[in-house]
């Protein structure tokens, strides 16, 4: 069995008098949470513990926060994900901050990295989203959940998995490329913006069989999907 850990961090952003960007709580601790869980769902890992690192107040700030990442992670796989974590009640806070680590499991048999091939198209999975530019919100059905990416997981023809973040598609790409040993040609026909960044990882690059491309954008209604280029064989 292979240990796999993920983590994210956010600060400045919240509904307390010091933060810079408002957001609730429960959209703060969801978002942060999100970001490693799905980096850890990626690779083929069951997640097993939520570590929360709470800047704030237990009560209320930290109690929203750890409700929204206990709701996140139910019902993840066949085992339960443990929460635990801390909050900050030695002196007060005015600005919401977290740090968030997720570990997860995977037997090398089903780790997912450096798995794509030569020939495999590149997809995006999610809207391209990031605030403030963007109104990110945790209901917004354009967003990949967890759930989508355990359904691609169990396609055949999907080959890797990677979360898309601040760096943006392009970025991302060229990671998922050089991990397997290829080089990612950007398709000079994409619709979206490659260099944008996505926020909170709200979409997924999927590299697959170019048979499966027309089949991803059935997923699930409302999810949106872009073909963005593919992996050639010959490494830049």
């Amino acid at each position: 069995m292979r240990l796999v850990v993920a983590c994210d961090s956010s600060g400045g952003i919240g509904p307390n008098p010091g933060d810079t960007y408002f957001a609730t709580a429960a959209e703060v601790a969801h978002f942060a949470t999100r970001v490693a869980l799905l980096e850890v769902l990626a690779v083929g890992a069951e997640p097993r513990v939520v570590v929360n690192n709470l800047c704030v107040e237990r009560q209320p700030t930290g109690e929203l926060m750890i409700a929204a990442i206990e709701s996140l992670v139910t019902g993840l796989g066949p085992n339960r994900v443990e929460v635990t974590g801390s909050t900050e009640d030695n002196v007060p806070t005015t600005s919401t901050g977290m740090g968030v680590t997720v570990l997860g499991l995977a037997s090398d048999a089903d780790l997912r990295v450096g798995m794509s091939r030569a020939g495999d198209a590149v997809v995006c999975v999610g809207e391209r989203l990031s605030a403030p530019d963007d109104v990110v919100s945790s209901t917004d059905v354009r967003l990949v959940t967890p759930a989508d990416v355990l359904e691609l997981r169990a396609r055949e023809a999907v080959h890797e998995i990677l979360p898309v973040g601040s760096r943006g598609i392009a970025y991302e790409a060229a990671l998922l490329a050089r991990d397997a040993g290829l080089a990612f040609v950007p398709d000079p026909h994409a619709t979206i913006d490659l260099e944008r960044s996505a926020g909170p990882s709200t979409c997924v690059l999927v590299s697959c069989e170019p048979s499966e491309v027309a089949h991803l954008a059935t997923l699930r209604p409302g999810l949106p999907t872009a073909a963005v280029g593919l992996l050639d064989g010959m490494t830049t």
